[in-house]
């Protein structure tokens, strides 16, 4: 039998940078692995820039067999700095949430999933397009945040939580009304979610959550963007398989709940 780990002091001191790191790595591998990659992979294209030509979505040319491009899309950041550091920005924020609560296995198919369906379908609603990102990924990680922390009743940690919000509304409203219009509604977002979070109470920030990603799930698929593609696949796929049940207990039916019980 191993004893149980012992709790903190009150007076104790708080994990160091190189603690962090060790817990990041062995809480959230996959998430850790994910944006190392990217983060290789724009490196490169910023070398070589024929990279995001030869790996980015081009409907024509995947029409004419090089099918493989919707899957490697997701692995360059054609628009630059901006599109990288945001799409990298969501994927450990919300990527890390959704390895503990939901676990590795379903953390890549989730955002397999949302990535390839986002891509396939705007292959299809824009024969002449092309483009790349990571995006659609990080909104399926959305959907299954969203649904996960309705499912418990316990809100997202505020990074996260504000990284969701502004994201969906953000890219909601940049598909139907405009870039001024989305950065008004962004920045409405992420005041509103710190506030909803400052009050302590988990029902509104869950409920807000889940309304501005259903919301603009509906929106953007309904306007032929892939983001709400993206968002719908981690929707359905987080309602379905729901969570096991031992993380369940990790992530907690409230507020109040922390970690799974260790057994001894």
């Amino acid at each position: 039998m191993t004893a149980p780990p012992l709790a903190s002091s009150p007076g104790a001191k708080p994990p160091g940078p190189a603690a962090r790191t060790r817990q990041l790595l062995r809480d959230s591998p996959l998430t850790v692995a994910a944006a190392v990659v990217s983060t290789l992979f724009f490196g490169a294209q910023l070398a070589v820039p024929a990279v995001a030509g030869t790996l980015q979505r081009d409907a024509g040319i995947v029409g004419e067999g090089q099918w493989w491009r919707v899957l490697t899309a997701l692995l360059v950041q054609p628009s630059g700095w901006g599109q990288f550091a945001y799409n990298t920005l969501g994927l450990v924020l919300v990527g890390v949430v959704v390895e503990r609560w939901c676990g590795r296995i379903r953390w890549l198919a989730v955002g397999l999933a949302a990535g390839l369906a986002g891509a396939v379908v705007t292959v299809v609603l824009d024969p002449s397009g092309s483009g790349g990102g990571s995006s659609d990924v990080v909104a399926g990680l959305i959907g299954a945040l969203a649904v996960t922390a309705w499912r418990t009743g316990r809100p997202p940690p505020l990074p996260a939580l504000l990284y969701a919000g502004h994201f969906a509304v953000y890219l909601t409203f940049l598909a139907a009304a405009g870039a001024v219009a989305a950065t008004v509604a962004g920045t409405v977002a992420i005041a509103l979610a710190a506030a909803a979070h400052r009050a302590g109470r988990a029902r509104p920030p869950v409920l807000g959550l889940l309304a501005v990603v259903v919301c603009g799930a509906g929106v953007m698929t309904v306007l032929g963007d892939d983001h709400g593609i993206g968002l719908l696949a981690g929707l359905v796929l987080a309602l379905v398989w729901g969570l096991p049940a031992g993380r369940m207990a990790a992530v907690g039916g409230g507020q109040g709940a922390r970690e799974p019980r260790r057994r001894s």
